[in-house]
């Protein structure tokens, strides 16, 4: 991972700090919405929401209300994988759950809006905007109303149809220099922020969480390897199994681990290191295992 001091706008953790100033936050869900926002309070501002025992948990960076009762999930991705809308989906699922309570009637959901800012075109149609709500397959003007929306920016897109406004916002988060006063704002809380000794100790104690949780999923492997490796053993000897199910498991890793790395791919780092099956997916998709 980045040193404390390295950290940018697009770091999950850097992003989450600016956009704890709620001026900057509002700003920003203005900018990107194009409407004007009386006032926002944070629900769960980085925390792991959990909505059932035993279910997964997640981590949501932005999570803010407005006035009107509209909740916005706001999340910074730099990382493209196949799964990126089902995520949406299952933030939307989150969001649900975690304001409905057993007994509560569904007209207390209200509109939701799970925006992810996106350093590469997802869709690959070079649009800057993609914005989703639900409609009839058969006839586009029919709606679902649903109060539901997924939106993804694309800092890589045409910047064309999109206000001023939020062109420069988007240059700024695919590393140009700011030139808009949202942008100088946030550059000027990035620099406060790389000053402030307590959020620096909380990344290191958020460095540690990681790498503990990295060590454990590489336990957790290495223990499904001598599994796997005892099943071969079954042919050809039960220590010989052994031996070649930790060291497949942990050859695995280490190729993956040096595969990230290399290509300074530290958020797909982050997340295979607290889930199981993103690590898997991450395995398959760089030709790791089958």
């Amino acid at each position: 991972m980045k040193r404390y001091d390295q950290l940018e706008i697009t770091d999950s953790f850097m992003f989450a700090k600016v956009m704890s100033d709620k001026e900057i936050c509002k700003a920003t869900l203005e900018q990107i919405l194009n409407i004007k926002i009386r006032d926002i309070k944070y629900l769960d501002y980085e925390e792991t929401i959990q909505v059932a025992p035993g279910a997964k948990g997640v981590r949501l960076d932005i999570y803010v209300e407005d006035d009107k009762n509209t909740v916005f999930n706001l999340e910074m991705q730099t990382t493209s994988y196949a799964e990126l809308p089902k995520r949406s989906r299952y933030y939307q699922d989150v969001i649900d759950l975690n304001i409905i309570e057993k007994g509560d009637t569904y007209d207390i959901l209200g509109v939701s809006y799970v925006i992810f800012i996106c350093t590469f075109d997802f869709f690959k149609k070079n649009r800057s905007v993609y914005e989703f709500e639900n409609i009839c397959v058969d006839d586009a003007n029919i709606r679902l109303n649903d109060g539901t929306h997924n939106i993804f920016l694309n800092t890589k897109g045409d910047r064309d149809g999109i206000g001023r406004e939020l062109q420069l916002l988007l240059d700024y988060f695919d590393g140009r220099e700011p030139e808009s006063k949202l942008a100088r704002d946030m550059q000027k809380k990035v620099f406060e922020a790389r000053g402030n000794d307590q959020w620096r100790r909380e990344y290191m104690s958020y460095q540690m969480e990681l790498n503990q949780q990295y060590k454990n999923g590489r336990a957790e492997g290495i223990e499904q390897g001598m599994k796997q490796g005892i099943e071969q053993g079954m042919k050809q000897g039960i220590e010989q199994g052994k031996k070649q199910g930790v060291q497949q498991a942990t050859e695995d890793i280490n190729k993956l681990i040096k595969v990230l790395l290399s290509q300074k791919k530290y958020d797909e780092l982050e997340k295979m290191s607290e889930d199981k099956e993103y690590q898997n997916e991450l395995m398959k998709k760089y030709n790791i295992i089958e």
